[in-house]
């Protein structure tokens, strides 16, 4: 995001719409919302394919402590 003096947020929905992806980003501030909506630029060849390297988190943790994932 630095190198492209962006959010991590516009790096984040740029390189989901560059992958044919739809993201729906959520925010209720203003300038948050502008700012998801500020994509004018591109990820290059390059960067997209170490963003597309990066290694994955295979497991968040112990998820039982959310009602809706409980057993």
């Amino acid at each position: 995001a630095e190198k492209y003096q962006i959010s991590v947020p516009q790096l984040a929905i740029r390189f989901c719409l560059q992958h044919g992806f739809l993201p729906l980003p959520k925010s209720t501030n203003p300038a948050h919302m502008k700012n998801n909506a500020d994509l004018d630029f591109e990820i290059s060849e390059g960067d997209m394919a170490i963003l597309n390297n990066l290694e994955q988190i295979e497991d968040y943790g112990d998820a039982s402590k959310f009602p809706v994932y409980a057993k």
